[in-house]
């Protein structure tokens, strides 16, 4: 069985281009919201001076992440497997020096989706 995945991300924003990520962002939203249904959570929160974003994504396992990379890659205009699985760009970061802290060691916990019923057909 696989585990849930929840994945934290801080970005710092560029002086003067937060309207323009919240743009951005409001686009990827809907994309997310409509084409990648599996996603458990996708929220973004700000800093108040607009200059640090926190993502906050849940997925209900390893493969709805690597599919809602591929989502975001097509989002973003990248070519198909340009981001690679997630665990690949998260050691590239971690090889060029970004900051980086990863818990991968599930303890357990619940989600509000576990309790919703498939309904009947």
């Amino acid at each position: 069985m696989n585990e849930p995945v929840a994945y934290l991300s801080t970005w710092r924003i560029k002086d003067g281009k937060f309207e323009e990520y919240r743009q951005f962002y409001a686009a990827l939203l809907s994309a997310i919201r409509h084409l990648d249904r599996d996603v458990l959570a996708f929220y973004a929160f700000a800093n108040d001076d607009g200059t640090e974003i926190t993502n906050v994504h849940v997925f209900p396992d390893s493969p709805t992440l690597d599919r809602h990379m591929a989502v975001i890659g097509e989002q973003m205009g990248l070519l198909p497997g340009a981001l690679g699985s997630v665990l690949e760009m998260d050691q590239g970061m971690k090889d060029s020096g970004v900051p980086f802290t990863g818990k991968e060691r599930f303890l357990g916990g619940f989600s509000l989706a576990d309790r919703v019923k498939p309904s009947a057909s």
